[in-house]
């Protein structure tokens, strides 16, 4: 029988926490489908679930809307692609806005690098909050806008500090945010 000692030594059994790197080699080797999106939480396999189409047609409106609010600007409006905090999570936002000089890297932008995340949020509001927005302030995200259409109104997140959030703010439907020195109308997105 093992002494404490012994016992003290003996280690608990661990996950394997994958990279984004060993992701990568799943899609190459067939492992999951080109259109299959899989997140990495810590590390953990998070299929993402497919969107309906109230979502759908929300991130379409947004995308349409950010883009016209920024033609004229050094920005890229990304949607649904991917974005890292450090090579164990690579996280897939609604859309996500880029400076241009970011796409010159050849990497996967990262969290810190996006002036605005979305995350348009019905069936997954729980884990965008819970699982998502922590990352994205662990990431230093500038701005993160969670499009919550179970009840109709925008939560912006700002002033990152640790895994939170210092800063939120709720518009309703009936209001306007300012991006870029622009207003939008709240009511063309819900």
């Amino acid at each position: 029988m093992p002494t404490t000692a012994e016992r003290k030594k003996i280690q608990k059994p661990q996950p394997y926490r994958f990279t984004i790197k060993d992701l990568q080699k799943m899609y190459e080797i067939g492992l999951f489908k080109p259109e299959e999106k899989i997140e990495l939480i810590n590390g953990e396999l998070v299929m993402m679930a497919p969107i309906g189409f109230r979502h759908m047609k929300t991130v379409d409106k947004l995308n349409k809307i950010l883009s016209s609010v920024l033609a004229d600007s050094n920005y890229i409006v990304s949607v649904q692609n991917p974005i890292k905090k450090n090579e164990k999570d690579l996280l897939y936002p609604d859309i996500a806005i880029y400076p241009e000089e970011i796409y010159k890297k050849d990497d996967i932008p990262k969290i810190k690098d996006a002036v605005l995340i979305v995350e348009v949020s019905d069936t997954t509001l729980e884990y965008d909050k819970e699982k998502k927005l922590p990352i994205y302030a662990k990431g230093n995200a500038k701005e993160v806008w969670i499009v919550n259409l179970k009840e109709n109104f925008l939560e912006v997140y700002t002033q990152p500090s640790g895994k939170i959030f210092k800063n939120l703010k709720i518009y309703k439907k009936d209001e306007k945010v300012k991006i870029f020195d622009k207003e939008i109308n709240l009511s063309e997105i819900f």
